[in-house]
Order: C-alpha cells, then structure tokens, then sequence
C-alpha cells in the first residue's frame, strides 16, 4: 500500500514538474553593450516587459564594447548560438544591412500584426537607419546625439552668460576660461563623430561620394576637400595652447575630465546627462554644437545604437521578440527611458508627453539633442552615413586625428592620409559584400 501511494505521489510530482516546464516562460536573448550607468534602466526597461507578461522572458547579456558585442554576435552567428536580438552601434548599419543575418524589423512587426504608425517617430532618427527604399531594417534604440556641455560656474566666473554659437567665439570663450584658472578649456569626446562627422552634417558637406555611401557601395571619402580641414586646423591651434585638451577616441575619459571642473567645455553625446548628474559637483548646462560663422545650421546627425532582429530563431520566440520590441516604444516607456539616460525618445508621442509634463522645464539639457536633430531640412548630405567596416575606417582616422593633436603631421596631411586608407577599406568591403 505505502509504495503504491509513494509511486502515487511520484507521478503527480512529474505531472506536476511537466506543467511547469510546460508554462515556462519563452526566453529572449539580448546582447547590448555595457553601458555604464545606464545599464541600470535598461535592466528597468527590461524588467518592465518581463513582469507585464508571463509567455516571454528576456534575458539580457552585457558583451562589452559595440565592437565586442558586434564580434561576439558574429561568432554566436557562425556556430548558431547568436541572439534573438542584438544591439549595434549605427555606424555599422550597413556591415548589418549586407550580412544576410537579419530579419527586417519593419517585416517582423507587421507579420505579428502590430500597426506601426511610423509618421509618429521623429524622422531624422529613423532616416539614418532606413534603406535608399525607406525600409526600417533595425529599430532605433539608444539614439543620442553630440551636444555642447558648459560648466555654468565656470562661465559665471569667467564673466560669459550664454554659450557659444559660433567655433570662432567658441574660440574667445576658451581663452577667457583660461584666464579665468581653468586647466582646460575644452575636450571631446567620440571626436570622429563630433569634428568630421557632425560638423560636415551641420554644414551640409559630403562625408562620402554616393551621399554618404546611401547610393552605393562605390563611395569615396571627401571629407579631406571640405571645411573640416579648417576645422581640424583649429582644434590643433587650440592644442598649443590648452584651449584643447585631447581624451582618447571614444567617451570614457572626457566625461571625467568635465565632470571633475578641469575642463570647462565638453562636446559629447546627449546621453551622458545621467552620469553628468551623478558625477559633476557644479551646474552645468547643454547648448546646441557650434557651427561656423554666416553658414545656416542643418541638423546634427545621430549615433548610439539600434536594436536589429537576428535570423534562425524559431515562430514563436519571434512573436516574443516583437511583444519586446512594442513595449519599448510605447510612450510611457520612451519617456522613462529618455528621462532616465539622456537618450532621445524615438517618437513625437514621448517627446511631447514628457514635454506636457513640464520636464524641460526643469532639465532643458534634455531637449537640446531633440530639437538639433530636427533642426532645418535634411538633405541628402545630412541623413545618414551608410560605408562599410566602419570600425576599421574610423580607427584609422582617430589615429590620423590623434597625430595632428601630437603635431606630427599638419590637418592637411591627416585628412589626406585618413581618406586615402579609408578609401582602401571601403574597397575592401566593396569587393566583400558587392554583388
């Protein structure tokens, strides 16, 4: 009798198990890269999802760097053992857009019967990741924009009451900061996205032929023929005499050199408003970036990451997938991500809902990067930049920048160098992926 009721019991205990594995949640791979400070909301972001629903989990993995993440995806790729979903930065939209590995988020949407009005996202962000067909492949995600940072004491100090417009007076401010005790005038960081990328987008320059490789994969670098030349120019003069204080190539480094008052200027990305909060002892400011005197501004370009769907996934972690995907767009959670990092909501619904709320009231350093990139109208010079292994074209201009900081070549000669060894890595990639 008892080994019948133990045996009794042992199966309502695998019945029991079986349902449970049965009911268990569909999981969600996410590779993001690890951002900091921020990492904390996107766990918010996703915690917010997982705990609305109970048929998808998703389950976050930090991979490093954009570049290790991006590397890390196309292992797990080769050996199908990659994600669901895969955060890329946006310069390496079209090394995503040819590799055969992803599944259109615009596509997946709609198959899952979700009506997307895209005339609610603000344009110039989703622009720079649209195809030349206006197809929206990936999703934007932590879209953010370089902005003007200013010690606001610091400029009291120094007798300045508003930012500068011009990078001529942007130029005099720096030389009264100096006199006025501060060790740095001014840093910067993710310097190819603030001086060749931005300032030729602000200024309507070609970056590349082909507008900026959106019309093929033929395109050739320009920007050595262009003002950014003048530009790079003057940083260097800037360099001699402390009124620039270079910070390495990405943002890591600038962001305390502000922060801590050594530096009273700072370009960098809207989205370091949170860690400004946490970290900076003084008031500070944002301001749109400067533009050259007698030019009319355009809109500033955009960066972070976007968030792409990855193929050779099963139906239903798809649906799961597109759940995910719908709920961080919702209004009420582009708003508490906008507010929480300094990343820019995607849609005009978030944007005038935090708006009503009074919050730029209160924080206008948060809607300066919304209404640069909406600023005029966007030609074809200024929506996106679409080249091929950005990663290796870029590294091989920062290290051209970085040898004009330490004077050993003129800006002439840098840009000169940089858009003849970007060049052959676009013919590389041409070769690679053209058909």
């Amino acid at each position: 009798m008892r080994r019948r009721l133990l045996g009794a019991f042992a199966g309502m205990i695998a019945a029991f198990g079986a349902s449970v594995a049965a009911a268990a949640p569909i999981e969600i791979q996410f590779w993001h890269p690890t951002l900091g400070p921020i990492d904390d909301a996107l766990k918010q972001q996703i915690d917010s999802f997982n705990n609305s629903q109970t048929a998808y989990k998703v389950v976050a993995s930090g991979r490093g760097t954009y570049d290790e993440t991006f590397n890390a995806a196309i292992a797990g790729f080769r050996a199908n053992k990659h994600p669901q979903l895969l955060v890329v930065i946006g310069q390496g939209t079209q090394s995503m857009l040819l590799s055969g590995a992803v599944y259109p988020v615009q596509d997946l949407l709609a198959a899952e019967g979700y009506k997307v009005d895209w005339d609610n996202y603000i344009q110039p962000v989703l622009n720079y990741y649209r195809t030349k067909d206006k197809k929206l492949l990936s999703l934007p995600f932590s879209a953010s924009t370089p902005i003007l940072w200013y010690n606001k004491d610091g400029f009291a100090k120094a007798g300045l009451t508003r930012p500068p417009v011009t990078w001529d007076e942007m130029g005099e401010y720096l030389t009264k900061l100096r006199a006025a005790g501060f060790e740095c005038g001014y840093t910067s960081g993710w310097q190819q996205w603030v001086h060749v990328d931005n300032y030729s987008t602000i200024h309507d320059l070609p970056i590349a032929t082909q507008h900026n490789g959106l019309d093929g994969l033929d395109a050739t670098f320009t920007y050595n023929k262009t003002a950014v030349v003048k530009n790079i120019a003057r940083l260097q003069s800037w360099v001699a005499d402390g009124r620039y204080v270079y910070s390495g190539r990405q943002g890591s480094s600038a962001t305390p050199a502000f922060a801590s008052g050594r530096c009273a200027m700072m370009t960098h990305s809207s989205a370091v408003f949170s860690s400004l909060q946490a970290s900076a002892k003084f008031a500070f400011e944002a301001a749109p970036l400067p533009y050259e005197a007698g030019t009319t501004p355009h809109n500033s370009l955009i960066g972070g990451g976007a968030l792409w769907v990855l193929k050779g996934h099963k139906p239903e972690e798809y649906k799961g997938v597109a759940a995910f995907l719908a709920h961080l767009t919702n209004p009420d959670q582009q708003a508490k991500w906008h507010k929480d990092t300094g990343y820019m909501p995607i849609t005009k619904a978030a944007y005038e809902k935090v708006k009503a709320e009074g919050y730029y009231d209160k924080y206008p350093q948060q809607e300066v990067a919304i209404t640069q990139v909406q600023r005029g109208t966007p030609t074809l010079n200024t929506m996106t930049v679409r080249l091929g292994n950005a990663n290796q074209y870029v590294a091989a201009l920062e290290e051209e920048m970085e040898a004009v900081w330490s004077n050993k070549k003129t800006a002439q000669q840098a840009m000169d160098d940089a858009v003849r060894r970007g060049n052959e890595i676009l013919r590389r990639f041409e070769r690679q992926r053209g058909n």
